[in-house]
């Protein structure tokens, strides 16, 4: 059984409400997760040219299979729809539900069917309702395109890898990252795609969801392939889903911590750390593709850059830790391990922790989080609307809105990395219970901080981490993880966390809102924090050594 810090996989999940999943492997082993995934390359249009696209085509395909990611054949991953004759035809052939990833090229349209797109998107809008699925939008919209995602059986589980020529602004050093963010955004919006690969003939980059700016020469693919593309299609960007939380309401204003966080966003302000977020409306031209994409990412209505959040005081009922003794006489808890976790006869969960060679006996308290709600401006949170609460009591997950705001708005939902906020939390308030008594602030942003930024009992870890795509679950079991390494080696004796995420950013964390902030401030001013990848090679080197 896999142990990350000092529990296994298993247990870990169900102390942060995270579903519980048929197939775990180790977050730390891109091999492990080669062994699960299966995928399919679309074959090639007729008479495709780009040498360069095809040659980085032979040799992924080489790779993947090298590397013992399972490579379907585009007849053996495909299968006929059942239903009536127009059903068959319209849709064809559609690619398995248990297929991780197609990884196809990106088609030129031609004058016809740019014309019959249109038309499709006419009856569209004239037969538009909201309770369509996405595969119902697709076979009015998506019978005339020719992007992948209108052959896939279930979108939500199978993402289109995307091969294109590489754009050379967006790998450019001195492209500001606002503007690669829309170089992404395009590039992933026009091809339906969850990732995007540009190509030359010596260099290529990837993109996804996370705005990320990696590039890699052609000599490095082995690494691109172990350490990005295998985690990023083995753990797709999921949101957290709202059948899975408890539902009610706060008063945002008789929450100190809802204040704190709103004042913290705006004295973030300054650090430009957080670009302004991108509706779908403004970035999708065509009203069927953002229906798909909202339905998707389950009635979000745009992305945003980045998240805050406040860790409130851990909340304890009885003795915070007990002997041995006691120990011994508390009761299993259904479905985890007993050896790990056990329940006290006024229903408190306790987990045996072992932290600097000391084995203790601790409760597992409530935790509550308030956070900037998914899509908002991180730097002009309104108090009243922008700020959800989220709760995790005995592996069970709440959700909060603000009082009188309807949860059946689409643009009031928890951050996709709501699972990783989770596990930060839980793993400071066990690892490092001194730096969380009175609340804890968390500052992720889509940038780095170059190593030499960081001062005395200021730390990072995470950087040789694989690059796992935010918000997943395998992101938050390496985020507990971390914490726990970190109060591992160096105890309370931290001024400031940094959780290096490959391909996505960092979280910061401390005890003092007002020392993040001006240490951010700092960082941004002297150009030693700066968003997207600059700092993410240095970062790797530095956690190497």
């Amino acid at each position: 059984m896999t142990n990350l810090a000092d529990l296994d996989l298993k247990t870990i999940m169900s102390l942060t409400g995270i579903p519980a999943q048929k197939d775990l492997v180790n977050p730390k082993d891109p091999m492990e997760m080669a062994k699960k995934v299966r995928v399919t390359f679309r074959p090639l249009p007729k008479g495709y040219d780009n040498k360069a696209i095809v040659n980085f085509r032979a040799i992924l395909q080489e790779k993947l299979e090298k590397y013992g990611v399972s490579n379907l054949s585009w007849a053996d991953s495909t299968e006929k729809p059942t239903g009536s004759f127009i059903n068959r035809l319209i849709l064809g052939r559609r690619v398995r539900r248990n297929i991780h990833a197609v990884i196809d090229v990106k088609r030129e349209y031609s004058f016809i069917r740019k014309m019959l797109s249109a038309f499709a998107e006419g009856i569209y809008r004239i037969f538009r309702t909201p309770e369509r699925s996405v595969m119902g939008i697709l076979k009015i919209s998506g019978w005339a395109d020719n992007f992948t995602a209108r052959w896939l059986a279930d979108p939500y589980n199978t993402q289109v890898v995307t091969l294109k020529p590489l754009d050379l602004e967006f790998i450019d050093k001195d492209t500001p990252y606002e503007r690669k963010i829309v170089l992404g955004l395009q590039d992933l919006i026009s091809t339906m795609s969850e990732i995007v690969i540009g190509i030359s003939n010596d260099k290529f980059s990837i993109v996804n969801m996370n705005l990320s700016d990696s590039s890699y020469s052609l000599d490095e693919i082995d690494e691109f392939i172990t350490t990005s593309f295998i985690p990023k299609t083995y753990a797709p960007i999921k949101p957290p889903v709202l059948n899975r939380f408890i539902k009610g309401e706060f008063d945002p204003s008789a929450s100190i911590f809802a204040e704190r966080l709103a004042n913290l966003g705006k004295d973030l302000k300054k650090t430009d750390l957080f670009p302004h977020g991108s509706k779908f409306s403004e970035k999708i031209p065509r009203l069927s593709h953002r229906d798909v994409v909202e339905k998707v990412l389950e009635g979000r209505t745009g992305v945003s850059y980045g998240f805050i959040a406040l860790v409130e005081s851990p909340r304890y009922e009885g003795d915070k830790r007990i002997s041995p003794q006691k120990w011994a006489k508390l009761s299993e808890i259904k479905n985890i391990n007993k050896d790990y976790v056990r329940e006290s006869s006024d229903g408190r969960w306790y987990v045996k922790s072992v932290l600097r060679g000391d084995t203790i006996y601790q409760q597992v308290p409530d935790i509550w989080i308030v956070t900037s709600r998914s899509g908002s401006d991180k730097t002009n949170l309104d108090r009243d609307t922008d700020i959800v609460r989220v709760g995790l009591i005995k592996g069970k997950l709440y959700l909060q809105t603000p009082k009188g705001v309807d949860l059946k708005r689409r643009d009031i939902r928890p951050s996709f990395d709501t699972y990783v906020i989770l596990a930060q939390a839980l793993s400071c308030t066990l690892y490092t219970p001194k730096l969380v008594e009175d609340g804890i602030p968390i500052v992720h942003f889509h940038g780095y901080p170059d190593p030499k930024w960081f001062n005395q009992n200021e730390y990072h870890i995470g950087a040789q981490n694989p690059s796992v795509p935010c918000g997943t679950i395998e992101a938050a079991l390496l985020n507990f993880d971390g914490v726990y390494e970190m109060a591992n080696a160096n105890g309370n004796m931290m001024d400031l966390l940094c959780l290096v995420e490959s391909d996505h950013g960092v979280n910061i964390l401390g005890p003092k809102p007002e020392y993040i902030v001006s240490r951010l401030l700092e960082g941004s001013s002297s150009g030693d924090i700066m968003l997207g990848g600059r700092y993410l090679p240095e970062l790797k080197r530095a956690s190497a050594g």
